[in-house]
């Protein structure tokens, strides 16, 4: 779990910490504060094994075409490449865990042979003589490296390769992939990896749980059952109606609490991060929301970063862990002072007096 998180030179960030960092994570802050960014330097630093990260946050926010000449320029900050993203963790154990994202401009055609020799022909074509074997690559326009560094000290490097007319991608190998899950806002969850989470929890015979859960939003709702339409899986839901119903048609607080639901059993060991977390639920509903979130949360051993604008669900979140066992919730609010964003963290004391004189917390 992670205790303090740093960015540098990511997206509208040039400097930043926030600490400490509870089991449960809400970010407040007005709009363009960098809420949504914080939560993709999250991931990109929990994935530093997986280079694809980059354009898939950028889809995230709908950017699904780009300049070949500037891929991923507009993860750094100011769009300026020459400059070094790092991503940089400490955990319970006080252990440093760092990534570092640079761009290099690096043509690199070449033909490389193995117990062969080459020699240059007429029209400044290559002709091979006594060749055993060739290998080519692709010219490479740029690369964007992703050099992570563990607890442990041993380095690691992902890449993003710009070829003539591809982007590659490479992986470290012999990795033990943490786990770590985005809920974006723009996105709809796909049902048949919501079929498929919740299949899991059945074979394990722990679908209860999620029934119960969400009862809260939908006192009516009795059983799950996972049914084919078209051939895809879909969840539908026993209602008391003369049919089932798929779940997609019982509104989107349904929806997104099950989306979120199901996924802090898949996260588990890991890291969950949830944009706009209150999308589609009523203020009534989130006391009792967080109080199930956070018992799947401990139950799991996931830690959870979530974006609001909602005072109701900041106020439901702080009632909730008040009430409760254990207080293990912050609250960060992005604020911008002198052109540089910085993180005010928010404990249970400091929140309680902050919500009794009425300030602004959002």
């Amino acid at each position: 779990m992670y205790t303090s998180f740093s960015l540098r030179n990511y997206r509208c960030f040039t400097d930043m910490t926030i600490a400490p960092l509870a089991r449960i994570n809400l970010i407040a802050g007005k709009n363009n504060m960098g809420k949504t960014a914080l939560l993709e330097a999250l991931w990109l630093h929990h994935g530093y094994y997986n280079p694809t990260l980059g354009p898939t946050v950028n889809a995230f926010r709908g950017i699904t075409h780009f300049k070949r000449t500037e891929f991923l320029w507009d993860l750094f900050s100011g769009f300026d490449p020459e400059s070094t993203i790092e991503l940089s963790s400490r955990d319970l154990e006080n252990r440093p865990r760092s990534l570092r994202i640079t761009v290099q401009e690096h043509p690199t055609s070449h033909v490389s042979l193995r117990n062969g020799k080459w020699e240059r022909g007429n029209g400044n074509k290559l002709s091979v003589t006594e060749m055993v074997s060739q290998e080519t690559t692709e010219p490479i326009e740029s690369e964007v490296r992703f050099d992570y560094v563990g607890p442990s000290g041993k380095s690691l490097q992902a890449h993003a390769f710009v070829e003539s007319d591809n982007i590659r991608f490479e992986r470290p190998r012999s990795v033990k992939e943490p786990t770590g899950i985005f809920l974006a806002t723009r996105r709809r969850d796909d049902p048949e990896i919501l079929a498929e989470r919740f299949g899991n929890l059945a074979v394990a015979k722990e679908e209860d749980k999620i029934i119960r859960i969400l009862q809260i939003i939908e006192p009516r709702l009795k059983s799950l059952t996972i049914q084919h339409r078209g051939g895809v899986p879909i969840l539908h839901g026993e209602i008391g109606m003369r049919r089932l119903m798929p779940l997609s048609l019982m509104g989107d607080g349904v929806g997104r609490l099950l989306g979120i639901a199901l996924a802090i059993p898949e996260a588990q060991d890991g890291i969950l991060l949830v944009d706009e977390i209150e999308n589609g639920m009523h203020y009534t509903v989130l006391n009792d929301v967080w109080k199930v979130l956070a018992g799947l949360a401990r139950e799991y051993a996931v830690q959870l970063f979530a974006t609001t604008h909602s005072e109701e669900c900041i106020r439901a979140a702080h009632r909730a862990f008040s009430a409760g066992e254990q207080y293990d919730f912050a609250l960060h609010r992005l604020e911008r002072v002198d052109d540089t964003i910085r993180a005010i963290t928010f404990d249970q004391r400091s929140l309680e007096a902050a919500i009794e004189m009425d300030a602004e917390v959002r």
